[in-house]
């Protein structure tokens, strides 16, 4: 297949000036304040259970409703109606349970110094939760919205500072995103446009506590500690696959290449309605993010519908390294009846392995995902093993 320099250029300018203008208009820092404890996660807002099966990488690889947060350029592609209300997802990692516990148990001894022990032999563990209620998704051909009133993570470490500490960082975002896709003319494929407007209430939670704190109140998300604002920005999304028919190997693989820039505003949470607090501050920036992806689509088999992905995904952001960048997955679809399908998933996030299924049984979904995340420094990485549960009407 020759592709024509004509036909490719505007590509190339496309990807160009998005990704310069990302670069040039990059504010310095999160708004982290003095003695903040600092986390070294990538947070995902909007995240999809089913593309974590996939080790995240969904840029290029997105075909349904949760393209309005991943690449909003897909929706144009969209061929029917895509609604879908998750009734509850949830994810801990396996040592979640018992360590919250145990800190009830404790606390309520009133024990400095059992509390003290407690929190030593803990020393280094990793802590990690996440919850949603009630997301709403509608998908048309064209357009999207999505109506998010519970996205709630948790991470806690225990450190040594002076004396034993839990270091808590906690979000609570409640969004509400409209976008809409065009396409674009291009003589050598198919090129497609996306943009999603999002405004962003968070809840923020940013602290230490020490054994004497906990002794008295177990209580570690309390309001005179919240900072909370709202926020309005967007997301740009570029899809682009090439016209393959005619070459000998990526014709059986059918490429297509994504690019999203994500919070290109990202000027922080300005407008604070203090529904935690009367004194609340400002949380963390958003912060401004490159998506890069590309996925592969093999040639449908019996019930199977197989592909696979690689990304590099959270350019900018300031805890971003290339093995925190990197995501790749594989997707195994089956379909035996319109109410009766589901799929296999397997990736690695972050450097860590990652698998997922789904089923679809009527208008029931049920997703399950295990993947992990990198919360350590780059001199000493350490995973964070999730598991999570999630059960929708998909419809």
């Amino acid at each position: 297949m020759k592709f024509s320099i004509r036909g490719s250029l505007p590509v190339v300018r496309v990807l160009a000036c998005l990704i310069a203008g990302a670069i040039l208009t990059t504010p310095n820092g999160s708004h982290a304040q003095v003695g903040d404890v600092k986390d070294f996660t990538i947070h995902q807002p909007g995240m999809s259970v089913r593309a974590m099966g996939m080790g995240g990488a969904f840029t290029a690889a997105v075909d349904d409703y949760s393209a309005i947060f991943y690449n909003p350029a897909f929706l144009v592609r969209l061929e029917e109606g895509n609604t879908n209300l998750s009734l509850l997802h949830v994810g801990i990692d396996e040592k979640f349970p018992k360590f919250f516990g145990d800190i009830g148990d404790v606390s309520s001894s009133n024990d400095v110094s059992r509390i003290t022990s407690f929190l030593e032999s803990n020393y280094g563990n990793h802590y990690s939760a996440r919850m949603g209620f009630l997301n709403a998704y509608m998908a048309r051909p064209g357009w999207a919205v999505a109506v998010i009133p519970v996205d709630l993570s948790l991470e806690m470490r225990v450190a040594q500072s002076v004396g034993p500490q839990v270091q808590v960082v906690a979000r609570q975002d409640t969004t509400i995103a409209y976008a809409r896709a065009w396409n674009g003319k291009l003589e050598s494929g198919k090129l497609s446009f996306g943009v999603t407007g999002k405004a962003i209430y968070r809840g923020y939670f940013n602290r230490s506590i020490n054994a004497v704190e906990l002794a008295f109140d177990d209580n570690i998300l309390r309001p005179q500690d919240a900072r909370e604002g709202m926020t309005f920005d967007a997301d740009l999304g570029v899809l682009y696959s090439p016209d393959v028919s005619s070459h000998p190997v990526f014709s059986k693989a059918a490429p297509t290449f994504g690019l999203t820039v994500r919070n290109v505003l990202d000027y922080g949470f300005k407008t604070n309605l203090h529904l935690l607090d009367p004194n609340s501050g400002e949380p963390d920036r958003l912060q401004r993010r490159i998506d890069v992806g590309s996925a592969f689509e093999l040639p449908d088999w019996w019930i199977w519908r197989s592909r696979f992905a690689f990304d590099v995904r959270d350019i900018l952001h300031e805890n971003w390294t290339f093995s925190k960048g990197v995501h790749m997955g594989a997707e195994f679809l089956w379909k035996v009846k319109s109410w009766f399908q589901g799929g296999w998933r397997f990736g690695i996030n972050q450097g860590y392995f990652t698998a997922g299924f789904s089923g679809d049984f009527a208008v029931f979904r049920l997703d399950l995902v295990t993947y992990a995340q990198e919360v350590g420094t780059s001199d000493s990485p350490k995973a964070s093993r999730i598991y999570m549960t999630k059960m929708s009407m998909d419809f």
